[in-house]
């Protein structure tokens, strides 16, 4: 079997060797031990890398399902025991940043990108994120993620696609929030783009329907729940959301107010809002009160009257407790 491996770099670079052969070689020299080559994870990764960046730069000519796959198997690798096995024993596996670009360029496209291409590239993305400022310095870089969220389809999806793309998107997001703080500094109104795309997603596919069971229901719930999540790390970033807070306020209400959710969907998505209802004002409430259209004027005020019956004045109780 470790002849099949002999001059294993040439033959995933040569052009004899068919893509299909190449995928398999490439897949089997990861996971096998008889395999030995310097420097083997960084080589593999590397392969794929190029590969996809040689595609999208017109200098290489692949099929569809090969780009797919290599994506996929770019995702594969950074997620595997193996590699996390590596890197805390101290190897170092260096990533491209170009493949943040590839990723822009594939969302960018006019054709929507499959999600069997949408998926590992918001997996691969979301690992690039996590390397932090330290490795990924140019802010640019890190505000191109915002581009592909846009692009991602969140709409016309089947409960099960849009119960895998959602949690990987809005790890996308959560990422940039809590490892590029100096990003988030300038980058405050695009991520709160994206991630009222999520919110109305969930109000969407959350809202009272004739069709759909109790299973279609449970994954829109995990969604909510991420919402709600991601409303708490918002509100624990006051000095960078405050003065957003109000127009937040404002989407929401006036999203709302087109559907009729389940009572769980509501229930998670209201607790949120109440977190960021906490970082108004009173000038805030008074402008929200006199600027808002009438119809949704009345649904903040139902909802900031709710606010201040069980949100507000719970917590008030337990501070008094607590002194």
């Amino acid at each position: 079997m470790a002849a099949v491996y002999s001059g294993i770099s040439l033959k995933l670079k040569s052009k004899r060797t068919s893509w299909e052969d190449k995928l398999k070689l490439a897949h089997f020299a990861w996971i096998s031990h008889q395999c030995i080559l310097p420097n083997k994870e960084q080589v593999l990764l590397d392969w794929a890398s190029q590969s996809l960046v040689a595609f999208y730069k017109k200098k290489l000519e692949l099929k569809e399902d090969i780009v797919e796959r290599l994506w996929v198997y770019v995702d594969n690798i950074l997620h595997s025991k193996k590699l996390q096995h590596l890197l805390k024993n101290g190897k170092t596996i260096t990533l491209q940043i170009s493949l943040v670009k590839l990723q822009n360029r594939e969302a960018c496209q006019e054709q929507p990108a499959a999600l069997a291409v949408v998926e590992p590239i918001l997996d691969v993305l979301a690992l690039l994120l996590r390397r932090g400022e330290e490795a990924i310095r140019n802010p640019h870089h890190v505000s191109l993620a915002f581009s592909i969220l846009l692009a991602v389809p969140l709409d016309h999806l089947k409960p099960p696609e849009f119960g895998r793309v959602f949690p990987r998107v809005h790890s996308v997001l959560f990422t940039v929030l809590q490892c590029h703080p100096k990003v988030m500094l300038k980058a405050v109104p695009s991520f709160l783009n994206c991630f009222h795309r999520l919110v109305f997603s969930v109000m969407h596919e959350g809202r009272q329907k004739d069709k759909g069971g109790a299973e279609d229901l449970a994954g829109v719930l995990a969604c909510a729940r991420l919402v709600e999540r991601m409303y708490s790390h918002i509100a624990a970033r006051a000095e960078d959301f405050t003065v957003f807070s109000p127009f937040m306020v404002a989407q929401y209400v006036s999203e709302v107010q087109k559907v009729t959710l389940y009572p769980a969907v509501k229930g998670h998505l209201q607790e949120g809002i109440y977190l960021i209802l906490d970082l108004c004002i009173e000038p805030d409430v008074q402008f929200l009160r006199a600027s808002l259209p009438p119809g949704v004027r009345d649904v903040f005020k139902e909802l900031h009257n709710d606010y201040v019956k069980y949100h507000r004045a719970k917590h008030e109780g337990e501070r008094r407790y607590a002194v």
